[in-house]
C-alpha cells in the first residue's frame, strides 16, 4: 500500500521540497497551499489520509484553524502540526484544534521519516479499512477484471487464461468445481469471449427447476401439449439460438431427460413437448456440476454416453480457500456493492483479514459475500472491526475441514504453499529438492500440478 499524506503549507518550496523526500522512498503525497484548499480536499476524499501535515502560520487560515474544520468532517483524521513555531501558544492552539503531535520543521530528514513512517503505523493498526482503492491494478489483477472475475491470485490468473484460450471454440464446455466458485462466473466470461457474445447468454439452473416442468422449459411446448398448455412455449435452448445456453447443476437432470440433451448435442436439433418435427439449433453449450460425474455413471444414474459428450473441453474453477489473496478485493468489491445498495458508507479494519483467510470458507465466495453483507448491515459502527466479527472466524473447530474430500484439499494446500515458499527463498530448483527432502523430479511434479 501507498501511504497517503496531504501536505498543507503556505510556502511553495517547502512544499515541493518535503513533497520529493517523501516520494522518492514511496509515499502518496497531495499538497494544498492553503487552509481552505485543504478543508476542500479533506472533504473530497473517499477517505482519511493516512497523515496529514499542516503548517501554522497561514495568510487566509491558521494551522489550527484549518484542523478544527477537519476533525469536523474527519474525526479520526491524524494530523501533525508542522511549522517552525515553537511557542506555548502556538502548541495549545493546535493541540485543542485536535492535531495529534507537533513536528519541528527544522528536522532532519530521518527524523521527518521516522515520524512519519511511525505514524502510518499507527494508522494500520488504528483506522485502515479494506479498500479497493488500497489495491495496485497491475497487468495481472486488470487481465482478470477483464475476464469478469475478482481476485489477483496466480490461481485465478490461470484459470482466467484458460478461459480466454477455451472460449473462442463452439465445442461444449463442462466447468467444474464446487458450490459457490462462480461456475456462472466461467461460463459468463466463456460467452463474452466467444464468437457470439453479441446474442444471448441463457442461463438455467436444473436444480431450481421443477422436474416436471424441465422438459417444457428446456425444449418448449405446443399447444394442447398437456394439462394447462394453452399456447406455444418457446424452450431455453429456442432462446438461446445463435448464442449460450448455461446448464448449471447438471448432474440434476433427471435420468428420462439426458437422452433428449443427448440428441441436441449429437444432431443439434430439439423436439419441443407435443411436437412431431424437430427444428435445428445453433447453441453453444456450458455445462457445470459440483458433483462426481464419473462416479454417478458407475451408480447407473447419469448416461455414459451423454457423459463423455459434456466432457469434451473442461475448466475447473477454485475453492476460496486455495486463493486466500483474492479474499481482500472480493471484500472491497462487495463492500462497495453493499453500501453503494443501502446507501451508507461502512468498511472492514484490515485486521479482519488475518480471521477471514484463516477460514475454510465451505460455501467459498458465495459464503464470503454473505459475510461481508451481514457484518455490514448488523454493525454497530462505520468500521466492522476483529472483535466484531461472528465467533466462527475464531472457532478453530469449524475451520477444519471435516471430509475425507475436505482433508485431501487441506493437506494439498498446506504442501503447496510450503513448496512455494521453499522455491522462493532457494536459488535452484536442486537446492528446493534438498530441503524438501524429495527427488527433483518429485518437485517438478508438484511444480507442474499446482502451476508453481
Amino acid at each position: 500500500m501507498k501511504y497517503r499524506i496531504l501536505l498543507v503549507d503556505d510556502d511553495r518550496e517547502n512544499l515541493e521540497a518535503t513533497k520529493n523526500l517523501l516520494t522518492a522512498v514511496g509515499y502518496n503525497v497531495t499538497l494544498a497551499n492553503s487552509g481552505p484548499e485543504a478543508i476542500k480536499l479533506v472533504r473530497q476524499a473517499k477517505r482519511d489520509f493516512s497523515l496529514i501535515l499542516m503548517d501554522y502560520h497561514m495568510p487566509k487560515m491558521l494551522g489550527s484553524e484549518v484542523i478544527q474544520e477537519i476533525k469536523k468532517i474527519s474525526p479520526n483524521q491524524q494530523i501533525l502540526a508542522f511549522t517552525l513555531d515553537d511557542t506555548k501558544e502556538a502548541m495549545r492552539a493546535n493541540f485543542l484544534a485536535g492535531a495529534t503531535d507537533f513536528l519541528d520543521k527544522n528536522s532532519d530528514n530521518d527524523t521527518l521519516l521516522a515520524e512519519i513512517a511511525n505514524r502510518c503505523a499507527k494508522y494500520d493498526q488504528l483506522y485502515r479499512t479494506i479498500d479497493s482503492e488500497d489495491l495496485p491494478l497491475d497487468e495481472k489483477m486488470q487481465f482478470i477484471q477483464e475476464t469478469g472475475m475478482i481476485g489477483s491470485s496466480d490461481n485465478l490468473y490461470q484459470l482466467c487464461k484458460d478461459i480466454r484460450k477455451v472460449a473462442p471454440a463452439s465445442a461444449t464446455t463442462m466447468i467444474l468445481g464446487e458450490s459457490g466458485t462462480g461456475k456462472e462466473l466461467v461460463a459468463k466470461a466463456l460467452h463474452k469471449f466467444s464468437g457470439r457474445p453479441k446474442d444471448r447468454f441463457v442461463a438455467v439452473n436444473i436444480a431450481a427447476e421443477s422436474p416436471l416442468l424441465l422438459d417444457s422449459s428446456l425444449f418448449g411446448h405446443r399447444k394442447g401439449a398437456f394439462t394447462g398448455a394453452t399456447e406455444n412455449q418457446v424452450g431455453k435452448f429456442e432462446l438461446a439460438d445463435k448464442g449460450t445456453l448455461f446448464l448449471d447443476e447438471i448432474g440434476d437432470m433427471p435420468y428420462e431427460l439426458q437422452v433428449k440433451l443427448l440428441r441436441v448435442l449429437q444432431e443439434r436439433e430439439i423436439t419441443p413437448v407435443g411436437a412431431t418435427k424437430a427444428r435445428s439449433v445453433d447453441v453453444r453449450i456450458i455445462a457445470a456440476t459440483h458433483k462426481d460425474l464419473k462416479k454417478m455413471v458407475e451408480a447407473g444414474t447419469f448416461r455414459e454416453d451423454l457423459y463423455y459428450r459434456l466432457f469434451n473441453l473442461t475448466l475447473e474453477t477454485i475453492p476460496l480457500r486455495d486463493r486466500p489473496e483474492d479474499i481482500e478485493p472480493l471484500i472491497a468489491q462487495f463492500t462497495n456493492e453493499v453500501c453503494g445498495k443501502n446507501r451508507f458508507d461502512r468498511s472492514f479494519h484490515r485486521s479482519c483479514l488475518e480471521q477471514f483467510r484463516a477460514y475454510h470458507w465451505p460455501g467459498n465466495v458465495r459464503e464470503l459475500r454473505s459475510a461481508v453483507e451481514r457484518h455490514l448491515l448488523c454493525a454497530e459502527s462505520n468500521v466492522v472491526r476483529k472483535d466484531d466479527l461472528d465467533a466462527v472466524f475464531f472457532n478453530q473447530f469449524n475451520n477444519k475441514p471435516v471430509t475425507l474430500e475436505e482433508i485431501d484439499a487441506h493437506l494439498d494446500g498446506i504442501k503447496k504453499s510450503h513448496i512455494a515458499q521453499t522455491l522462493k527463498m532457494t536459488p535452484s530448483r536442486a537446492e528446493a529438492a534438498r530441503r524438501l527432502n524429495i527427488a527433483q523430479n518429485g518437485l517438478q511434479y508438484f511444480i507442474n500440478k499446482w502451476n508453481l
